[in-house]
């Protein structure tokens, strides 16, 4: 096997993989690298001249160092395989020495981090490398077609707050990317969080998204016209992802934004089978999340950095530990 960056001329060939591999998503297709890193770059492994597994890289630089991580807004990279045949003994055979593949080459760079997809836990040759591993969580549905039984699982409060919202007159439809904007802006500020990426790199994002059918925004307002909540779904034909969403906070008690996330699912429904939460590390969030009857699944983020600075971040979390407890 061998490592090489792919042309702009074999994208199409990396796409095809990205479809076919049980790792590929929407954020590895050719089109979402274009929007969030302008230049898509991805190493490919090649055996016997075949395309067998890819990766996308990114790089920025960061205090002076060249930092190999990942654009804003993307869930998950890693390693994108092509289905593995056969019985257990070679499967994991064959795919230890593709992740060993990856592993040696990446290796070599001083900073790197990435989030793996869920369906790939293996991490034991990175492990062997000096690499360094920790858990990210996020809420699934693992079929949007059977509505029935999603609205079962429902929480009651839930379904409170989508009746609630019926009751008042909010209808969910169409919205633009300023007013989704607007809404991401406001709850961010509300809880007092950086937003970590512009308007411009959105309006790029949803762009692409739109041009390729992958993606819409949406908002759910009243019959005044005033806009409580708005979100912005990507999919392909595996997965859907809630991955934008805000409040207005003075409107918070209408529950549209239940009645948001709920017709979301179900316009999922109709694109694709699985639905994700995309994110759920905050605690308010994945409460609101769980109450969906949506299930935890783990990935692995991939880290590597110098022993000087994971010695400098455990000093400054333990300088920061006092005034956090405060």
């Amino acid at each position: 096997m061998c490592l090489r960056e792919l042309t702009a001329e074999e994208l199409p060939e990396w796409d095809a993989l990205v479809d076919v591999s049980p790792q590929g998503s929407v954020f590895c297709r050719s089109w979402w690298l274009q929007a969030t890193c302008k230049t898509p770059r991805v190493l490919g492994c090649f055996e016997h001249g075949q395309l067998v597994a890819g990766m996308p890289i990114y790089f920025e630089t960061r205090f002076g160092f060249s930092l190999c991580g990942m654009p804003k807004l993307t869930q998950t990279w890693g390693v994108v395989m092509e289905p593995l045949c056969g019985g257990v003994t070679s499967v994991t055979s064959r795919e230890m020495r593709i992740l060993r593949t990856f592993a040696d080459h990446l290796s070599k760079f001083s900073f790197f981090y990435q989030q793996f997809h869920p369906s790939l836990q293996n991490w034991l040759p990175f492990y062997w490398k000096g690499f360094a591993e920790t858990s990210r969580v996020t809420y699934v549905l693992d079929d949007v077609n059977d509505q029935a039984q999603i609205w079962r699982g429902l929480a009651p409060r839930i379904c409170r707050n989508i009746k609630k919202a019926d009751r008042l007159g909010i209808k969910v439809a169409q919205c633009t990317i300023g007013e989704l904007w607007g809404v991401v802006a406001k709850t961010f500020a509300r809880q007092r969080e950086s937003m970590g990426f512009t308007k411009a790199y959105l309006e790029r994002v949803y762009g692409s998204a739109r041009a390729e059918n992958q993606g819409e925004c949406f908002g759910a307002k009243d019959t005044n016209g005033r806009l409580h909540a708005a979100a912005f779904l990507v999919w392909d034909t595996k997965r859907a992802y809630y991955l934008v969403s805000g409040a207005d906070p003075n409107l918070r008690t209408s529950g549209a934004g239940c009645l948001l996330a709920w017709h979301a699912i179900q316009f999922s429904a109709e694109r694709t089978r699985v639905f994700d939460f995309e994110g759920s590390m905050m605690e308010g969030v994945e409460r609101f999340y769980r109450g969906f009857g949506a299930k935890q699944v783990s990935y692995n983020l991939l880290m590597k950095f110098p022993l000087w600075a994971y010695v400098y971040l455990r000093c400054a979390r333990r300088m920061l530990a006092p005034s956090l407890r405060q």
